[in-house]
């Protein structure tokens, strides 16, 4: 009796966790999709960008004007190539904080009294420290102690 027990509440617990994981993926899935298809519309975007760049510059050469050299042209794909892996840059920062459950430091000014999570002293209203959610929370830092990490915002 005591076996089966166990064995209808280890049962129970395979099916939640499996419904939990059912439930996870089915909203990665739907990201995904989310996300692919806002790249798409990206893509279009930039695709028609390219395409009116090079219609301008086939326009120059045409018109007998000196047109753009080829290094010139290079250079402008090199500073898009590079705004691009920004934007990349910045999406795998932001699934990394996601799953870490934590955000980035922010500076920012107090709005009510709070305490230094580093050193334990009293942050009054308006003076400036350093703030980030965590699991439901807000911790704060003095600007003395400062965020413990690199800060992009400050």
């Amino acid at each position: 009796m005591i076996r089966e027990n166990r064995m209808k509440s280890s049962d129970q617990a395979w099916r939640e966790m499996r419904a939990g994981w059912e439930h996870f993926g089915r909203a990665a899935e739907h990201l995904a999709e989310r996300v692919a298809d806002d790249a798409r519309g990206f893509a279009r975007k930039v695709e028609k960008h390219v395409s009116d760049f090079a219609q301008e510059l086939a326009r120059e050469q045409k018109g007998g004007t000196k047109g753009a050299t080829a290094d010139e042209v290079r250079r402008v794909f090199d500073d898009m190539r590079g705004v691009l892996a920004a934007v990349i840059e910045g999406v795998d920062d932001l699934i990394t904080e996601a799953v870490s459950g934590r955000e980035r430091w922010t500076r920012m000014v107090a709005k009510s009294e709070a305490t230094c999570a580093a050193c334990t002293r009293p942050i009054l209203p308006g003076t400036e420290c350093f703030a980030r959610r965590h699991v439901g929370t807000r911790e704060y830092r003095c600007t003395t102690c400062g965020p413990g990490e690199a800060t992009r915002n400050a």
